[in-house]
């Protein structure tokens, strides 16, 4: 008898059972660029409205990004709507912001300059609170999605996830970021750990140690690159800035004031705006260059989240690299920048695109038994997540 067979308990001679379920095909099928002109048309709605249109804007765009999403085929559906959303930001708006501000103002007016100090504790609460609209945009999202008419959820606390994300934030700067990987671990873990499509759980099982390589480089590249160009920057622009230093000393007046008319100053205002080129030169040049070194980490920490992920009987493969997850970065920054936000509906399908064409499965699951789920869904939107325009500064983190 085979080892195999002896292992599995199985006749000699039989066949072991094939997997039951089916395999996962994930694909995009979707023009990105066709939803310009669908940013455009909500920008002027949105204006013509004073802001409310922008709640359905972000529905439509939403609906036809899920639709551009294929998973064996069938699209994926998005069941929010606009006045979902737009009641979230409202009860929000009433029952948190706008007391937050009385608060805040009553404090200065009572308190005066030291009502600064209140302003310096009320920090962690907002932290607090950014982090809990992250939670709450991403349960929301997923029991809006559906795929055969099965929908997501998530069955955690958005306030305990929001607990958990300023402690370990805080011991994450108290080691000067080292704890980092540990931090973004534990958080993947929370929040996959609570995910669920129907009534079936997703299970993560991974670890920090396997992070913290490429969290070495990012890290100590990032301080090493820091010496570097400030040593480059101070040898090009010291030279330069002396000869500036001594006119402006030499133009200033008794009461302490440059005389920016005088002959020698005169001379130098050309240098003055070589030296504020050359440092916002220097600063970009550092930026881009560390973004990359970040983006190499953040690429390994999306792929290592993706293989130590399982649905049942799936198991998963993101093929991200870090030099194309700067580019889109970057790309998706300077096109809603440029355009006032009109490409902002593109930028976000060309995250979602990124991200599923470059996902895939092994093995197979058995979806015809997986019942709905029972997760109770809410009549509102993310209006906390509206608040601190989660969306606009989680591109990615909304996307996994």
């Amino acid at each position: 008898m085979s080892e195999t067979h002896r292992d599995s308990g199985l006749p000699e001679g039989s066949v072991p059972p094939a997997v039951q379920g089916e395999t996962v095909r994930i694909g995009w099928s979707g023009a990105t660029w066709g939803l310009a002109g669908l940013g455009l048309v909500n920008l002027l709605l949105t204006i013509i409205t004073l802001g409310i249109y922008h709640f359905w804007g972000k529905t439509e765009v939403r609906r036809r990004i899920a639709a551009s999403i294929r998973v064996n085929d069938e699209p994926l559906e998005y069941t929010g709507t606009g006045k979902e959303l737009f009641l979230g930001f409202l009860i929000v708006l009433f029952g948190i912001l706008l007391p937050f501000q009385v608060v805040l103002v009553g404090s200065q007016l009572y308190f005066g300059p030291a009502a600064g100090a209140l302003a310096l504790l009320v920090l962690p609460l907002i932290w607090y609170l950014y982090n809990v609209a992250i939670y709450r945009a991403r349960r929301y999202r997923r029991s809006r999605l559906r795929w055969r008419g099965v929908r997501g959820a998530m069955v955690g606390s958005s306030w305990s996830y929001g607990w958990h994300s300023l402690w370990s934030a805080v011991a994450a700067g108290l080691t000067s970021g080292w704890l980092t990987p540990w931090r973004d671990n534990f958080l993947h873990r929370t929040v996959m750990t609570e995910t669920r499509f129907g009534d079936r759980p997703f299970n993560y099982s991974g670890k920090a140690g396997p992070l913290y390589p490429s969290y070495s480089v990012a890290w100590i590249g990032s301080l090493v690159l820091l010496i570097v160009i400030g040593l480059a920057a101070f040898a090009v622009i010291s030279p330069l800035a002396t000869p500036l230093s001594q006119a402006m000393q030499s133009a200033a007046g008794a009461d302490g004031k440059i005389d920016w008319t005088r002959p020698e100053l005169r001379d130098k205002v050309w240098l003055l705006g070589s030296l504020i080129a050359m440092t916002y030169g220097f600063l970009a040049l550092y930026g881009v260059i560390a973004s990359v070194l970040w983006s190499l980490f953040y690429a390994k920490e999306y792929r290592y989240f993706a293989s130590e992920t399982t649905l049942e009987g799936l198991r998963f493969s993101l093929d991200v690299k870090g030099w194309s997850l700067f580019l889109l970065f970057l790309s998706n920054t300077l096109m809603s920048v440029l355009t006032l936000t009109i490409l902002s509906p593109v930028a976000e399908a060309r995250v979602a695109r990124y991200f599923v064409n470059r996902l895939s499965s092994r093995g197979a699951i058995d979806f015809a038994g997986i019942q709905q789920s029972q997760e109770k869904l809410s009549k509102t939107g993310e209006g906390l997540a509206e608040a601190f325009d989660v969306e606009a500064a989680n591109y990615f983190i909304l996307s996994i």
